[in-house]
């Protein structure tokens, strides 16, 4: 071949990959039989991209197509039948879509379809058509449905704002670039390619930075419209620093690329800081203590299955909705082993904090 033909091959092959595709045209005949050959695979290609784009339309947005990937993640994952955490993951993706539904109502036209997985590690995804899983090894580091919900709003947020469908675009290409160099050009083996693919690979999507902190402001914005603890999302950080360091593993790290996320801590503070400014810039916490307006407030005592910083967030979020409510304006009050602000329980006085009444005298001082 001229040196000028071989310059263009490589740069057709080169497009050829860039955009993939398996659903080839037939060359058109030209004196040059290999020469065709490579023009129509590369045509090919280019007609393969738009049939793929179909396919993941099809796996994304058709009832069909949700169901068939539904039915191919039970398969591939395996279903935990008879979960006990089964009725919390039910209700929280419930209440969750119903926070989703204020600002979004188009999830009710595509409603969530999810199961409990047989994996014992720490993880859950959102795929494409709202398809989502959680492993059951989740539940063995979180108990508390208010964090349990943070992880599901965040899968929620990737799954409402097309963040998959984004990622599998990338490794889809890939793959029927690889079958179009292999010379398979059924539109069923495509098919075939696409789905298998999205099956597969859950864990090696590539799901970016700018992403992942979308993800987490829709995650905050989602529960709390759910009626849920904002302060569940940074003690969720805070508990995933206990247990694993400021490190960028997160319960979607095989699915993303760590050296691209937020660190636990950046994600921990961040949550903090978007709390405390629901609050309008009353509630706060530093080094473990909750502060009211620049005092301190409590820290509270640590718990047999919470430390005393994760709870310190979640004296944050009943107070940050306690301002953000309007109930800041009346007086902290005893009921109980329970401290209120009007209407709003603050903090669940439990063994090693001081009494409901004391917490309630001191939070009228500051407040």
């Amino acid at each position: 071949m001229n040196t000028w033909k071989k310059r263009v091959a490589a740069g057709l092959a080169a497009g050829m990959l860039a955009f993939g595709g398996s659903f080839a045209l037939q060359p058109a005949p030209v004196a040059d039989a290999g020469w065709g050959d490579l023009i129509g695979t590369v045509i090919g290609g280019f007609q393969a991209k738009a049939e793929a784009e179909n396919q993941i339309k099809e796996l994304d947005q058709t009832e069909e197509g949700r169901q068939a990937l539904f039915a191919s993640y039970q398969e591939e994952f395996g279903v935990e039948e008879n979960s006990p955490w089964e009725g919390v993951c039910s209700r929280a993706i419930e209440r969750v879509s119903a926070g989703i539904a204020k600002s979004d109502p188009s999830v009710r036209d595509k409603p969530f379809l999810w199961f409990i997985n047989q994996d014992d590690t720490f993880n859950a995804f959102c795929s494409l058509g709202h398809v989502m899983s959680i492993n059951r090894g989740l539940f063995y580091y979180l108990q508390n449905e208010d964090e349990i919900a943070v992880v599901l709003g965040h899968e929620m947020g990737h799954g409402m704002k097309n963040h998959v469908a984004d990622g599998w675009r990338k490794k889809i290409d890939v793959a029927i670039g690889a079958q179009v160099l292999a010379d398979m050009t059924n539109a069923s083996e495509l098919r075939n390619v696409v789905l298998n693919t999205v099956v597969t690979q859950i864990n090696q999507v590539s799901i970016g930075r700018a992403h992942e902190w979308e993800a987490d402001g829709l995650a905050l914005k989602y529960i709390t419209d759910a009626g849920y603890n904002p302060g569940a999302a940074a003690a969720v950080w805070q508990r995933f620093m206990e247990q694993m360091g400021d490190n960028r593993q997160n319960f979607v790290s095989e699915m993303f690329d760590p050296s691209d996320h937020p660190t636990n801590k950046e994600r921990r503070d961040k949550y903090m800081q978007s709390v405390k400014e629901y609050s309008g810039g009353h509630v706060e916490v530093k080094d473990g203590v909750v502060y009211v307006k620049g005092k301190q407030f409590v820290v509270p005592a640590e718990t047999d299955n919470m430390s005393s910083a994760e709870r310190a967030y979640f004296v944050q979020g009943n107070l940050a909705a306690a301002y953000h409510n309007g109930h800041s304006k009346e007086s902290a009050y005893a009921d109980g082993n329970v401290v209120m602000l009007g209407a709003q329980p603050v903090m669940t006085c439990l063994r090693g904090d001081d009494s409901a009444a004391a917490l309630a005298e001191k939070l009228n001082q500051v407040k």
